[in-house]
């Protein structure tokens, strides 16, 4: 057979291959189903209450969860992340949407997923994967601690009827509390009673259904309030009917971009950043590393269909993953199946989707919105260091005081000053003995000792701030006497002009007492940096040291051409002194 032929066959038999690892398998399509089937009727009702969040008809959610859900499972590289509407995207998107209301309301909406979209696979393309690493762990649990104090508050008028006259959130509750008499009475029973039905059932084995009780509950009670009074209890198809129909392609407006590019922006970073912690929580199968950058590009995908056949911005959901996790989900497939359990649903009981209760949506916001307040996150937070502790509460006040998404860049730049600062402060300077059992760290002497060589490690970054503040810890050269100084610096390659300033500084100060200053340890491109800024020269090319493949190489012979140097001139020392007479 020929070899060329040959190829040809093995080509096609691995792009088969290829083909048949998407195809759903014999052996995980039943569980796959049976997840499938449990998250698409459990997780309607939350898309349903996202919608109810932006204040826009529930299809935009449900579009998202049927079209980009599966998209972008199918891409991501974290195997169990599911692309779902979430709390913190959807808060930050309503703040952007300001007073638009109808269909210009949900029109901005999907502009807002579009735009998130295209950044996240901007930056997926990019390999930015490692960015979401910049957001700390103590601002991301002030913020979406926030976000959840903000979800509750914002829920409060639904749950109990009230009607005010607008404001923040944190002005609307204050009415409320000060106006409690003017709460309506039948919507407030259907949304107190539909909470303690779903918290009650919480604790059962009815758990993972207990919001679809919990609404079909409220339903009921409705309706028999409402045989009185029509006009009682709001309904979700008060705020649009909701379609029997498969989604269908439509072109966004896309002459709302220049307007929401920065809202969208601001939502797909909260997507990539909340990914990026379900990638930590749930490892793929096998120990298999995600890929960010490749989870960038799934939600951005995901969110670009989603706009597409109207649908709202998502991302990477906690709740939504651990639901599909506990339910059983093996392969990806599983998001194949819940998009298909959700789109009949929707065929078959659109019109019965339209008499859930308002409250009763706005009670299972509530309790999402609670459980999202992670205590003992923010227990570990405070009990980490203050930087932290400041870092996440000035990020959570900031959420409740100003537009969420200025809040969450308020939180970086206040989490980065805070670096910088943590990191200029955090300075440690050891004197390196050699002993039987290798060498020993000890505290540094106050004052460098006269006619001896002393070594010194240096832990901290060494940048700007930090260098300046190496220069205060060094060892006081002024009264020291012929004094030898060896600073070990291995493993520093962007070692910048601030701390060959401060050297630079040091060794003329050892100089002017007849000592010698030597580095060691130095990577070869930063000698190479010191000669084009003159600090090779400051220091003299013959007192620095090269770096090699051997750990304490270029430390030891240092310290030998020191402790050579003071023999040399202690030796001249005694020759210059006439013999007695």
């Amino acid at each position: 057979m020929p070899v060329k032929t040959l190829i040809q066959q093995q080509v096609a038999r691995a792009r088969t291959m290829e083909w048949r690892k998407l195809l759903p398998n014999r052996k995980t399509a039943k569980q796959d189903g049976i997840a499938g089937l449990v998250s698409g009727i459990a997780n309607l009702p939350g898309e349903m209450a996202s919608a109810v969040l932006a204040s826009v008809n529930p299809i935009l959610a449900i579009n998202t969860l049927i079209v980009g859900m599966p998209i972008a499972g199918m891409i991501s590289s974290t195997r169990s992340m599911m692309f779902d509407t979430t709390g913190a995207m959807i808060l930050v998107a309503a703040d952007a949407l300001g007073n638009r209301q109808g269909d210009d309301r949900a029109q901005a909406l999907i502009v807002i997923a579009l735009t998130a979209g295209v950044f996240q696979i901007a930056l997926g393309v990019l390999g930015l994967g490692q960015l979401t690493r910049f957001v700390s762990n103590a601002v991301m649990t002030g913020f979406l601690s926030g976000v959840a104090v903000m979800i509750i508050l914002g829920q409060l008028w639904d749950l109990t009827g009230f009607v005010g006259e607008g404001g923040s959130k944190l002005e609307k509750t204050w009415q409320l509390i000060t106006n409690i008499n003017d709460v309506n009475i039948p919507t407030t029973i259907v949304g107190i009673g539909s909470l303690i039905v779903m918290i009650v059932l919480q604790r059962t084995r009815l758990a993972t259904f207990n919001l679809l009780i919990g609404l079909g509950m409220a339903m009921l009670v409705a309706w028999m309030f409402r045989l009185f009074d029509t006009d009682s209890i709001a309904l979700v198809k008060d705020l649009g009917a909701i379609p029997r129909q498969i989604p269908s392609f439509d072109l966004p407006e896309l002459r709302l971009i220049p307007k929401l590019i920065l809202a969208g922006i601001a939502v797909g970073a909260i997507g990539l950043i909340q990914g990026a912690g379900i990638a930590q929580q749930y490892p793929n199968p096998g120990g298999k590393e995600s890929d960010d950058s490749r989870d960038f590009i799934a939600q951005g995908i995901g969110n670009t269909a989603s706009s597409f056949f109207g649908g709202m911005p998502g991302g990477g959901s906690l709740s939504g993953t651990a639901l599909n996790v506990a339910s059983g989900a093996i392969t990806r497939w599983a998001f194949i199946f819940q998009a298909i359990i959700a789109l009949s649903l929707v065929l078959a009981f659109g019109n019965l989707l339209g008499l859930i209760p308002m409250s009763a949506l706005a009670a299972m916001l509530v309790l999402i919105g609670a459980q999202a307040i992670r205590f003992r996150t923010i227990r570990s937070v405070l009990a980490s260091t203050r930087t932290s502790s400041f870092a996440m509460i000035a990020t959570f006040v900031a959420t409740l005081l100003i537009p969420l998404q200025q809040a969450v860049v308020l939180g970086v730049i206040i989490a980065a000053i805070l670096f910088i600062y943590r990191s200029s402060s955090d300075i440690k300077i050891f004197a390196l003995d050699e002993t039987e059992k290798g060498l020993r760290e000890t505290e540094p002497p106050a004052v460098l000792p006269s006619d001896q060589v002393t070594v010194l490690d240096i832990y901290g970054s060494l940048f700007y701030a930090g260098a300046r503040t190496l220069g205060k810890l060094l060892p006081k050269p002024d009264d020291a006497i012929q004094a030898v100084v060896v600073i070990r610096v291995r493993g520093r390659s962007e070692i910048g002009t601030t701390f060959l300033d401060v050297v630079s500084r040091y060794a003329q100060r050892i100089r002017a007492n007849g000592g010698r200053l030597l580095l060691s340890g130095i990577d070869p491109n930063v000698k190479e940096r010191m000669s084009r800024t003159g600090h090779l020269a400051a220091i003299g090319e013959e007192n620095v040291y090269l770096a090699t493949s051997f750990v304490g190489e270029s430390t030891r012979a240092a310290f030998e051409e020191g402790q050579a140097w003071l023999n040399t001139i202690d030796t001249k020392a005694k020759e210059s002194v006439p013999p007695p007479t």
